[in-house]
């Protein structure tokens, strides 16, 4: 199998199908790619609308997991554990790609490479690009290359963290893609009230000694987690 796509769900009933109908509509076979739903304690109609979206693309290869994690990588974790492609993909389930050859890109990309970086994406609204950043989303690792590493739990730019690791490696490889492939859907008051109770659960933490929830160095400083 070519792609694992890793999908993790938290109360996102009534945003999912767009993310599952731009993988469905991708032009790599069917045979060739799995997608693992991962739901993360979930208190919505999540699993009963992926499950009955399921029914209706009965051709898609797709694993349904339940996860009860306490931070964002968690879920993540959950499908690199039962992942079976040769490469893998993250796609946030209230995101989408925006371009049907996208998995044929970054494979095709990928030949001769453990890594594909991608140097454009959407972004609702418009903002700064993200292109420069540490994202996961723009990053297509092969399983081998990311091996026994998994996210840590943090609960705030954990995919940064992961990602500068998963770079950091010697036998790091990447080929780039500069064509736009992934829709990130920003909500800008979601993400400033999730940054206000890290930094605040941060602080109590810091009190006791315990290192901060989310990253923090040259790269994500606090200073600028504070101005969202």
């Amino acid at each position: 199998m070519k792609i694992s796509v890793i999908i993790p769900i938290k109360d996102l009933g009534s945003k999912i199908l767009p993310c599952l109908n731009s993988i469905y509509s991708q032009d790599m076979s069917k045979s060739d790619y799995e997608v693992l739903t991962v739901f993360d304690s979930c208190s919505d109609d999540s699993e009963s609308v992926v499950r009955e979206w399921v029914k209706q693309h009965s051709d898609m290869r797709l694993r349904a997991f339940r996860a009860e994690c306490k931070c964002p990588g968690g879920a993540r974790n959950v499908g690199l554990d039962h992942a079976a492609g040769e490469f893998i993909m993250f796609v946030d389930g209230d995101d989408k790609l925006i371009n049907n050859s996208a998995m044929t890109i970054l494979y095709n990309a990928a030949q001769g490479h453990n890594a594909v970086r991608v140097t454009d994406h959407k972004v609702t609204p418009p903002m700064t690009k993200y292109s420069q950043r540490l994202t996961i989303w723009l990053h297509f690792f092969s399983r081998a290359l990311i091996g026994n590493d998994r996210f840590t739990d943090l609960l705030l730019c954990e995919d940064y963290e992961f990602v500068k690791r998963i770079r950091s490696k010697a036998e790091y490889d990447e080929a780039i893609v500069t064509t736009p492939l992934y829709y990130y859907n920003y909500d800008h008051n979601r993400m400033k009230a999730r940054i206000k109770k890290v930094l605040a659960l941060s602080e109590e933490r810091k009190k006791e000694g315990l290192p901060p929830l989310y990253v923090c160095d040259e790269f994500v400083p606090v200073s600028a987690l504070e101005k969202i």
